[in-house]
């Protein structure tokens, strides 16, 4: 079964995870834009969002990249980061429960595939698991290297 295991988008989880990005990220925030159905494209706000996209600066290697995030109402997410030759992934799968699979996973940008143990606790609001996903980004960032992701203790 896919992401959020049946249940509904969470539309308050993914607004939450978009305040916290922009108060702490602040101009490093170039641009918010949602999906409202799926397969749509992404725009402005137009009504209840299933994803967004926050288009942020510095990246990794490049000037810059994006997160695409997204919350299900059964405590689901992912976030997706891009910027031109690197992708990785946060997620908590509820689904991956009866798998060999860890529901909270990382997808390492050497292999999306794989899911491996994520860096990121369980049982955590939007705000604090966003503010965890933020905190790996930075330190890659910070580093010039994403072997740095998923490497941190005690997040959030």
């Amino acid at each position: 079964m896919a992401m959020g295991n049946g249940s509904a988008i969470d539309a308050e989880s993914i607004d939450a995870s978009v305040r916290v990005m922009q108060k702490q990220l602040d101009k490093g925030v170039h641009k918010v834009q949602y999906k409202h159905t799926q397969g749509g494209q992404f725009e402005q706000r137009n009504g209840r969002p299933r994803e967004a996209r926050i288009t942020v600066t510095p990246g990794i290697h490049q000037v810059g990249g994006y997160f695409d995030i997204q919350w299900w109402e059964n405590g689901d997410y992912k976030y997706h980061y891009r910027e031109q030759g690197l992708e990785f992934r946060f997620g908590r799968e509820e689904s991956n429960q009866s798998t060999e699979m860890p529901v909270r996973h990382f997808h390492p940008p050497d292999d999306v595939t794989k899911h491996l143990p994520s860096c990121i606790g369980g049982g955590h609001p939007p705000e604090r698991v966003t503010l965890a996903v933020i905190a790996t980004w930075w330190a890659a960032v910070k580093a010039g290297d994403e072997s740095v992701l998923n490497t941190q203790d005690g997040l959030p």
